[in-house]
């Protein structure tokens, strides 16, 4: 699938993270590059928080990813205390019995949507403990972009609780009597995906591995200082999408901060990627909402097998060398 350049797109201004009440807007151009092109000069009255943050789908268009129905999916909800909320995340575990490795889902913007539990199941089904994280807290869902732009503009903002919603949920899954607590990694989808990169960039412990899918490369320095971090990190990176590639320096700036903590990172790029290129329907939900997010089913297929190699090699038993 053809998806437009991020040079087909117009000035986009953006205050720095952290700036209070800023409007962001995104001009673009008609392109022919891109599937149900979008209408020309495509403003958002949102927050800046906006363009710092990905986006999955609203709840209804999550169902154009198909995933199975609640009476067959393998997993369950499960509620826990999560930082100063309650966490209603979706447990999904293989049909073998354990220990099983274990992977945290972080979702999009949107919050805890049949789409991010979909990913769970997938997971479940390659013999992985996957707990699909809700870090809003009671199962929130944002139907529009402003909405999830103030759930996700709040879980931004104080790097300590997003801190220890996402302890609460390793801790939770590394308890279970059917997890290795000795295997745990996190994937993360758009600003989900950014979630999980601060993780490894704080130097969480108990997190082997974290794999970013299309993310903003939102990543602060830590609070308390860290030397090293521990957690290997790849990236799947969509070149084409305007919110990071339409100006420079943000991919730069984010290699800096990672190599400061001597991250083990690989960033894979996209070329044909744009926003949410992992997500069935996004581009239902670009149209609708005149923001630039397009599925890309042969991006989204090279992603998933890149996955699957990376957790394989990140547990793969350490070889003893032959006397």
């Amino acid at each position: 699938m053809n998806t437009g350049s991020a040079r087909e797109f117009g000035a986009l201004t953006m205050p720095g993270p952290g700036s209070p009440g800023g409007i962001c807007c995104l001009a673009a151009q008609e392109s022919p590059g891109i599937v149900n092109p979008m209408k020309p000069a495509l403003a958002l009255g949102v927050p800046a928080v906006v363009l710092l943050t990905l986006v999955l789908l609203p709840p209804a268009a999550a169902q154009d990813a198909e995933p199975s129905t609640p009476e067959t999916r393998p997993g369950a909800e499960v509620s826990f205390p999560a930082g100063r909320i309650v966490s209603k995340s979706y447990l999904s575990l293989p049909d073998t019995p354990g220990p099983h490795p274990g992977v945290l889902i972080a979702p999009e913007w949107w919050g805890h949507n049949p789409y991010v539990r979909m990913r769970a199941d997938m997971l479940s089904k390659l013999g992985y403990a996957a707990l699909a994280m809700d870090l809003y807290g009671e199962g929130q869902v944002a139907d529009t972009p402003k909405a999830a732009a103030q759930l996700d503009g709040l879980l931004n903002a104080n790097q300590r609780e997003m801190t220890a919603r996402v302890l609460a949920h390793l801790k939770f899954l590394a308890a279970h009597p059917e997890v290795d607590p000795g295997k745990v990694a996190a994937i993360g989808y758009g600003s989900g995906g950014d979630v999980c990169l601060q993780m490894a960039r704080n130097g969480m412990r108990g997190l082997d591995g974290v794999v970013a899918f299309h993310p903003f490369f939102r990543v602060r320095p830590s609070n308390p200082p860290i030397r090293k971090a521990t957690a290997r990190v790849m990236v799947c990176d969509a070149r084409e999408d305007p919110y990071v590639h339409l100006s420079g320096g943000k991919v730069e700036a984010f290699e800096k901060e990672m190599a400061s903590v001597k991250t083990e990172l690989k960033i894979v790029p996209f070329p044909d990627a744009m926003q949410s290129f992992t997500v069935p329907g996004a581009d239902r939900i670009g149209e609708k909402f005149r923001i630039p997010h397009v599925y890309n089913a042969k991006a989204d297929t090279r992603a998933w097998a890149l996955l699957e190699a990376f957790l394989r090699d990140l547990w793969k038993p350490v070889e003893t060398p032959s006397p």
